[in-house]
């Protein structure tokens, strides 16, 4: 008996010793599609950013041996009502060393809607030289979704589910392509548009998913975290350098059917040319057509106090509360936020506000705010990111 016990525990652990945890994964049937594929290394860091060449003896914290394949996929997900849509983003996975993890990159906007996927070389596909797995989205409107749809700007719930379906074909994929099992811990990353919707995406992971995916910390910066907060501090300086409010105006129209009447929300070359000029995607023609100076597109009463403005503003109101991250939760996770002072393309009262609340509500908030302008302290964000990595 005591013989027959003994070669049964034997039998077991030899049986689970063969048997690793990869073997009996699970991974949910989701649908994907590899839309282009290749391998890199470090012999091609100006392809990410042609500058990057000239300072490569620099970047001493990057992993110059590790070669990596970048694989841009297609995959399900839904738009903003609910309908079924595809969309794309990118892998990119070490060859040559073990994953250090998962790092989820939400892209900034890219001019014209390109999307990362598109551009393959992506610049936030450069953190993959730190030795971790990169996921880098490119959200609804851009890449394989940017004549399908227009773009949901700033729509919080919406990015988060994307994002989250980005996450699931690329745990597919990796385990079909490479046998490696994407960890449920992850690192949120992004910059300007990516920063807010690296937010947006924390709070879908921990508001939705939080047995399946673990947020360890999220890296924002330059993002609008308070909608409310934006909208009252343009109003006040009168100034922009970056056309933020018509975008997300007229996507906040289409996909929540506000029917707005424009002639009580732009004015001048703007409410002419609106449908003209706008096709769903931030794009070159609102830069070249559009002043810096608010008061020459936007309807008066925009600049008078919320309780104020006439009644096409006042529709939109809720829905900047509704989509304004900082705002209604407490974040688990730790949020290291970066925002410059004089930023004109994303005011800083957005993070001040979003800091404020945060804390508030007991979520723990490292506040990174330096002197300077969007661009050049975008510089300062992914250096020092990438050098904590």
């Amino acid at each position: 008996m005591r013989h027959t016990l003994f070669s049964l525990v034997l039998s077991t652990l030899l049986l689970l010793m063969g048997c690793t945890p990869m073997d009996t994964i699970e991974i949910a049937p989701v649908y994907y599609k590899v839309l282009q594929s290749g391998d890199t290394d470090f012999s091609d860091i100006k392809k990410f950013n042609p500058i990057l060449e000239d300072f490569s003896s620099l970047l001493f914290f990057l992993d110059k041996s590790i070669s990596i394949r970048i694989t841009a996929l297609e995959y399900d997900t839904v738009d903003p009502f609910g309908q079924p849509i595809r969309a794309s983003g990118l892998v990119l996975h070490p060859l040559n060393k073990k994953s250090k993890g998962v790092i989820e990159v939400l892209p900034h906007a890219r001019i014209g809607g390109e999307g990362a996927s598109a551009e393959f070389y992506s610049a936030e596909g450069l953190l993959a030289f730190s030795g971790y797995t990169v996921i880098v989205p490119d959200l609804l409107g851009f890449g394989v979704s940017r004549e399908a749809v227009r773009s949901p700007f700033l729509m919080s719930e919406i990015t988060g589910k994307v994002a989250y379906d980005m996450r699931l074909a690329a745990i597919r994929f990796l385990w079909e392509e490479f046998k490696y099992a994407l960890p449920s811990q992850t690192i949120l990353m992004g910059y300007s548009l990516g920063g807010s919707a690296a937010v947006a995406t924390q709070k879908y992971y921990e508001t939705n998913h939080s047995n399946a995916v673990k947020v360890k910390e999220v890296y924002a910066g330059g993002g609008a975290y308070d909608l409310n907060a934006a909208f009252s501090a343009y109003a006040r300086d009168e100034f922009s350098t970056y056309p933020a409010i018509p975008n997300t105006i007229l996507a906040f129209n289409h996909f929540y059917n506000l029917d707005l009447d424009f002639s009580q929300i732009f004015t001048g070359t703007l409410l002419e040319n609106y449908d003209a000029w706008y096709n769903g995607v931030i794009n070159t023609r609102f830069l070249e057509n559009l002043s810096l100076n608010l008061r020459d597109y936007m309807h008066e009463d925009f600049f008078k106090p919320f309780n104020l403005q006439n009644e096409e503003f006042k529709k939109l109101h809720p829905l900047l509360t509704l989509n304004s991250v900082s705002q209604g939760w407490r974040p688990k996770a730790t949020i290291y936020l970066t925002h410059a002072t004089e930023d004109t393309h994303v005011p800083v009262e957005c993070a001040d506000a979003a800091v404020k609340n945060w804390r508030r509500a007991g979520a723990n908030v490292v506040y990174y705010r330096y002197p300077g302008h969007h661009e050049s302290v975008a510089s300062v964000y992914f250096l020092r990111n990438l050098l904590s990595f």
